[in-house]
């Protein structure tokens, strides 16, 4: 209790003892501000040194008196009193107006704490009109660092070249599928765990007691949640053409870290998957015209060029390339078909179909864990 604030019956021993303390016999001196006995924070109109009258201890208080007025965040209880002029051995009463919310700018962080270093037998008297609340756990979100779909295969080129088409067949084989990327998981960090609302802080002994006289609104943050991306799934493999000519490229690898397929006979491997992007897929071969033409590659053999004996016509068209890789949560790309190709008068040779691309990863998730309305050394808290 405070002394009183106004009156011509203020006494040393029924009013200032009984406030303050002090030993007898008493005298005035004994209760300047700022000395043994009367906190100068909680006590600015009584004097520190010089002249003193009883009526200067008028509302004087043994205990520092602190007053949230306004919106604030991250509140720590031992900085205010001690800026207030207060020092931690002194009795602290705090007061939450009505409408004001102390806060938290990060989880964590309590939204109203008392720090550590509070003499023994010290308490703080908490009247809570407002809210105290911590703060929100983040959600957030990670990449996988493995499991990327594999690329498909490419197709080689059909039956070695002499042997007998029948018509109206193709000797394009088909590009394998990629396969899937692995779905993402994993555990929540610290970032998804809400925050204190108060937390006594002091924890190493028990000289401090905290009593909320009025319990108020106080809130724990709430949890957040992480979210696993899943991987890309691998390109599929690129059909070889409707002859013994041209051989598929081999699919790129999802991300991330899938493998490239091969390609088929001479088409390029597939790049395998990095670590954030998924890699792209091989092209086409030529594994040599077998009608004595040779190339640069499979268009070479797009114009018409001289049969063996019979000096029939030839039309070679090119094989397909491998699909690329998909990257965090996407499929992988189809490889391309092979064309077709118009062979010694035996009719249209069919090109092989490229492979499937792999399905994404399905993305995870993990919560967080929601933040506590009393935190730290809660058995000292009333």
């Amino acid at each position: 209790m405070a002394v009183q604030s106004s009156g011509d019956d203020l006494a040393i021993n029924a009013d200032i003892v009984n406030e303050f303390g002090g030993d007898a016999p008493h005298a005035l001196s004994e209760y300047y501000g700022g000395g043994d006995l009367v906190g100068a924070g909680a006590n600015p109109n009584v004097p520190t040194s010089g002249e003193f009258q009883l009526s200067d201890l008028y509302s004087a208080t043994a205990a520092t008196s602190l007053t949230v007025g306004s919106n604030i965040n991250n509140y720590d209880i031992a900085a205010k009193v001690q800026a207030a002029g207060g020092d931690l051995n002194t009795p602290v009463v705090l007061t939450i107006n009505n409408g004001v919310t102390v806060g938290s700018t990060s989880s964590g962080t309590p939204a109203m704490y008392t720090s550590t270093g509070w003499g023994s037998g010290t308490t703080i008297t908490i009247t809570n009109n407002g809210s105290i609340v911590g703060a929100s756990g983040s959600n957030t979100s990670s990449n996988p660092g493995s499991g990327g779909g594999n690329g498909g295969g490419g197709s080689n080129g059909t039956d070695a070249f002499g042997n007998t088409p029948t018509a109206g067949t193709g000797w394009g084989h088909d590009g394998t599928n990629g396969t899937a990327g692995s779905a993402g998981s994993g555990s929540a960090e610290s970032a998804n765990n809400g925050g204190n609302a108060f937390t006594h802080s002091q924890t190493a002994n028990n000289n401090l007691q905290v009593t909320f006289a009025t319990a108020g609104t106080r809130t724990a943050g709430s949890a957040g949640t992480r979210t696993f991306n899943g991987n890309g799934g691998g390109g599929g493999g690129g059909g070889g053409n409707g002859s013994a000519t041209c051989d598929g490229g081999g699919g790129g690898g999802g991300a991330a870290g899938g493998s490239g397929g091969h390609g088929g006979g001479q088409g390029g491997d597939g790049q395998a998957g990095s670590s954030t992007s998924g890699g792209s897929g091989g092209g086409q071969g030529n594994s040599g015209c077998g009608m004595g033409h040779t190339g640069n590659g499979c268009g070479s053999c797009i114009s018409r060029g001289q049969g063996p004996s019979g000096g029939n016509t030839a039309n070679f068209a090119g094989a397909g390339s491998g699909g690329s890789g998909g990257g965090f949560g996407q499929a992988g790309a189809g490889g391309q078909g092979g064309s077709q190709s118009h062979f010694y008068g035996h009719g249209v040779m069919p090109g092989g179909q490229g492979g499937s691309g792999g399905g994404a990863g399905g993305s995870g998730t993990a919560n967080g864990s929601a933040g506590q309305a009393l935190a730290g050394n809660t058995g000292k808290i009333n």
